[in-house]
């Protein structure tokens, strides 16, 4: 008889602990989207667009979308949704206070991903005529490791005579380690970009660091694709290069996303990704936010490899001294010719 109680209370009491988890009450939903306002009104960097994301936030706590959200979860996608048409690194997300939610199991951070995964590193090649190819989808906190794996990758192309960075799958990063790898191809410190932060009010600055292991090449040509994926750091690394005019940039406008993040929390599970200081270029004076940057050369994504490919080519022959990489250079650019006017997409990148 005492197990069966001891059973039975303990069956009640998980019974609540999930039904507290699922039920949102009215009460409940005005103080988070309460919350959320006076975290924004109180942090976002961009003051100018308070009133209006505000506004947004208002306009929804009469709409029928919020009335009818009914769980955490559906919550915090409405006010997701709402905030992100500001700002693309806005969000709001919900994981149970009272235990580990499926959710969370399944998501795995940013970084951590990276640092599991070769720190975003996905093909390196040396292609026919000696062009570099580099595709990564992220960029990775410096670390011991993740230095280790961006230096490798320098030394495996220091020998070639033009460089393509393929960012159309890139979500961003750190901001420390584009210092790193532009390192590479500057010649002395160079002022890469600077961050202003509302609450400190200071400009922070990077520059490329003063000393690298490794060759230094300020005039191997460099090619950068983009595409409307391609966010975040990924932005900054293809708007650094293309304003202190160092690499061509090809192909899609990019997503936009210019000002780094901080998450607060709102309370019951609550939290929110509010961006706190935003990018100032030293020579634009401004950044990409919320119009991407714009390529020097537009076209589709997918077809900005071969444009890419065939420019690095052509960049390289006039300086060419080896009759036999002449050879290979003709030849490549006659494949890559041949495929565009047969409508051929190269599939391999």
């Amino acid at each position: 008889m005492k197990n069966l109680f001891l059973y039975t209370v303990y069956f009640i009491v998980f019974i609540s602990s999930q039904s507290i988890a699922a039920q949102l009450s009215v009460k409940e939903k005005e103080k988070t989207i309460n919350e959320l306002q006076s975290k924004i009104i109180n942090q976002y960097v961009l003051t100018d667009n308070i009133d209006k994301v505000i506004a947004a936030l208002s306009k929804l706590k009469v709409s029928n979308e919020y009335k009818q959200a009914s769980t955490h979860k559906e919550l915090a996608k409405v006010l997701a949704e709402t905030i992100r048409e500001f700002d693309g690194h806005f969000s709001v997300l919900w994981s149970d206070p009272l235990g580990e939610t499926k959710q969370s199991k399944d998501y795995e951070g940013w970084f951590p991903k990276l640092s599991r995964k070769n720190s975003g590193f996905t093909k390196v090649e040396i292609l026919k005529g000696n062009v570099a190819y580099i595709d990564f989808w992220g960029f990775d906190n410096l670390s011991k490791s993740s230095r280790a794996k961006a230096k490798a990758v320098m030394t495996f192309i220091e020998d070639t005579d033009a460089v393509i960075f393929d960012l159309r799958k890139n979500g961003g990063g750190s901001a420390v380690m584009i210092q790193f790898i532009s390192s590479y191809f500057f010649k002395g410190k160079t002022h890469l970009n600077s961050f202003y932060n509302r609450k400190t009010e200071e400009l922070t600055e990077f520059w490329t660091f003063d000393n690298v292991d490794g060759e230094v090449r300020p005039n191997v040509p460099v090619f950068i694709l983009t595409s409307d994926y391609t966010f975040s750091a990924a932005e900054e690394f293809a708007y650094n290069f293309q304003n202190l005019n160092r690499a061509t940039v090809i192909g899609e406008s990019t997503g936009g996303g210019a000002n780094p993040v901080y998450f607060f929390d709102l309370g019951s599970g609550f939290r929110a990704s509010i961006p706190i200081s935003k990018a100032v270029n030293p020579i634009s004076k401004t950044n990409w936010e919320g119009v991407g940057v714009q390529p020097d050369i537009v076209i589709d994504a997918e077809k900005s490899f071969d444009l890419a490919y065939k420019m690095a080519l052509e960049a390289i022959k006039p300086k060419v001294e080896s009759q036999y990489q002449l050879k290979e250079l003709n030849e490549q650019i006659k494949v890559l010719d041949d495929r565009h006017s047969q409508g051929i997409r190269n599939v391999t990148k």
